[in-house]
């Protein structure tokens, strides 16, 4: 594992813009593509960036840009670039000599030597290759290309392409301006699972509502361009909150909120009319025409046109889109929101402009429809995920104890959940505890007190017998906390709390494709750990253990279960103590794993005393680094 600083939002818009400063005011061809490698270069942070140009005619691949090389030509087929341009796939390589297609004839004339490789081909407008992008060697601690090195060289990408097809530069460069501000508004959406056809459409629309209420056609045009980047202050909000699969929590919305704010700082300085444009819409699309919306609370006409007309574009879009985490509302649905919504959330003036204007706006709907269909596929071939409520083996300030939620009604372990869930603690079904220590339990005691009169059905505590037993006796039994188990629900039937005891071995059902099961783990209390399954792929949880060779033997059997989370709780110099209180260090969890036999296992590592946490750190990479452990934090979402 190592660690890469990344460039903030704020940061890559003001490098994008200082390079289209600067390419703006350049006329040389050459001189042009250099400025555009050197953009490239630094959006990926690559050590080196060319921009392959194709010459059809001659069956070649040819470069006047490769840092501290001079002119290359190839053959058109040849090497990672000419596989990208031959197949129109992005590639990302982490070590080129291992790769058959990689030509190493350029390195042998040059003495340079290619490690990590990532090209991006280049489309004009008729969506024909034109070109490539390739970056080599990724700089500083991270040594490999990523996703969002990805992402961002596609900007540059898009650039360049614009710049090579374009007939003029002043309207290259106006074209490519717009271009990037649309690919930034697109990643801001993506990341919040999202489409670019959604901010396609949203542009379409806001095109289509300004000119029926007869704003002039290069005003209309100018926010049909400024309309993609209404939820580009999306880049600055943390993941866990932005790609939460559920409703967000008070504090969470308020965090989510605070994206309009972001967008406007980001490029509100730009003295671009585009720029300039896209900084209201951003700031001003969620207010609303009463004045309830935020993040000021305007109302009426003090609300910016461009975010009147923006603001209903995108509700309008989003309630008519399939996504991986909700169904599209019915169009009669959607047309009686709007109609209910005139002089409330949206402007009166542009709800009547929207249904004079309604086939329009459905023939762009049809025309950039998504392809849902195939994206449920893709998500459902990447697997499942659960949401880490509290990762550690203590608790301390910042430090949540171990829980985490399987879907919006099951978790396992309750050591961090009002933390992290708040009011939707109340619609939890059941918590499955691993065993009764204090950090595994805490909080059902207060999701019972805080939430006592909201509940409507039972929380169901299932665990094995000797916990049950346990909690009973020890915690809740009117002397530590009310027995729960005998005080009725107020606003449901029953008594708040209802216990099942489990059997280690079978599956129980908690969901659609979704089931749990339990098997033995070894701590000094009567103990057990959880398989959870969604759609056929599993994720093996220990919990709290000194031994893992069952563990192991399952996971050696069966393939379908994909990831495998242990606790590690004290560094290998507290060996004793660690023995004592049945746990694991990193050499004790090293060492035991040399049993396991598959290597396509993702592995988590959680339960870390949080005074020991760099400690155990440095350990972990270091003792094992050939299972690349991923380290577990509050409050992230774990794939599998």
């Amino acid at each position: 594992m190592r660690i890469s600083r990344e460039l903030g939002a704020d940061e890559l818009l003001e490098m994008i813009f200082v390079y289209l400063t600067e390419i703006s005011s350049l006329r040389d061809y050459d001189e042009i593509l250099e400025a555009l490698a050197n953009m490239g270069r630094a959006l990926s942070g690559a050590d080196r960036c060319t921009v392959w140009v194709v010459d059809e005619e001659r069956g070649k691949l040819w470069t006047k840009v490769a840092h501290d090389m001079q002119s290359v030509e190839i053959p058109i087929d040849s090497g990672i670039v000419g596989y990208a341009i031959k197949t129109g796939e992005k590639v990302i390589i982490e070590d080129a000599y291992k790769d058959p297609r990689f030509n190493p004839q350029i390195d042998k004339e040059t003495g340079y030597k290619t490690k990590s490789v990532m090209v991006i081909p280049m489309f004009d407008n008729e969506n024909k290759i034109i070109g490539a992008f390739q970056a080599i060697n990724h700089l500083g601690s991270r040594v490999d290309f990523d996703e969002r090195d990805m992402q961002r060289l596609m900007l540059a990408s898009t650039y360049a392409a614009e710049t090579l097809i374009s007939a003029k530069l002043s309207q290259e460069i106006q074209d490519t301006q717009k271009e990037v501000v649309f690919t930034m508004g697109a990643i801001g959406e993506s990341r919040s699972k999202e489409t670019g056809n959604h901010v396609k459409r949203v542009a379409e629309y806001s095109k289509i509502l300004a000119l029926a209420i007869g704003m002039d056609e290069e005003e209309a045009e100018l926010l049909k361009q400024a309309s993609p980047m209404h939820d580009i202050g999306k880049v600055a909000i943390p993941d866990e909150i932005l790609k939460k699969p559920g409703r967000f929590t008070k504090s969470e919305r308020k965090i989510m909120e605070t994206h309009a704010q972001l967008g406007y700082e980001m490029i509100r300085h730009s003295n671009r009319p585009l720029l300039q444009a896209a900084s209201i819409v951003a700031h001003q699309h969620h207010e609303k025409w009463d004045g309830s919306g935020y993040p000021r609370g305007l109302s009426g006409e003090d609300i910016h046109i461009y975010g009147r007309i923006t603001a209903l574009a995108d509700v309008f879009d989003a309630l008519g889109s399939d996504r991986v985490y909700k169904k599209a509302w019915p169009l009669e649905k959607i047309f009686n929101l709007i109609k209910e919504e005139r002089a409330k959330h949206f402007d009166p003036e542009l709800v009547d402009a929207f249904f004079e204007n309604s086939e329009k706006i459905l023939e762009v709907r049809e025309r950039f429809k998504d392809e849902f269909e195939e994206n449920s596929k893709k998500v459902a071939a990447e697997g499942a995920s659960i949401r880490v409520l509290g990762a550690y083996g203590t608790k301390l300030k910042g430090f949540g104890t171990t829980s985490f939620l399987l879907n919006d009604r099951h978790v396992i372990d309750a050591g961090n959940i009002l933390d992290t869930l708040e009011e939707f603690s109340v619609e939890l079904d059941t918590i499955w505890l691993t065993h009764s220590h204090l950090d595994h339990i805490s909080d059902i005691a207060y999701v019972l007190d805080d939430y006592y009169a909201e509940l409507k059905s039972p929380l169901c505590i299932a665990s094995q017998k000797e916990t049950i037993e346990a909690l009973k006796k020890h915690f809740f039994n009117d002397a530590i906390w009310p027995d729960f188990s005998k005080i009725p629900l107020v606003n449901g039937e029953g008594m708040c709390i209802e216990y099942r005891t489990i059997d280690l071995g079978e599956e129980y059902p908690i969901g659609e494709n979704e089931t749990i099961e339990a098997f033995s783990t070894d701590h000094t209390v009567a103990s057990c750990g959880y398989i959870y399954r969604k759609n056929g792929r599993g994720i093996m949880i220990t919990s709290d253990t000194l031994e893992i060779d069952n563990a192991i033997e399952r996971l050696n059997e069966d393939e379908s279960i994909s990831a495998f989370m242990v606790e590690c709780s004290f560094p290998s110099d507290m060996e004793k103590l660690a023995l004592v209180s049945k746990h694991l260090t990193p050499k004790l969890l090293f060492d035991k794993l040399e049993g396991l036999k598959r290597k396509n296992i993702i592995l988590y590592i959680n339960h870390i005393k949080p005074l020991y946490l760099n400690q155990m750190i440095t350990e972990i990479e270091r003792l094992g680094e050939k299972y690349n452990p991923i380290i577990v934090t509050d409050k992230k979402i774990l794939k599998f």
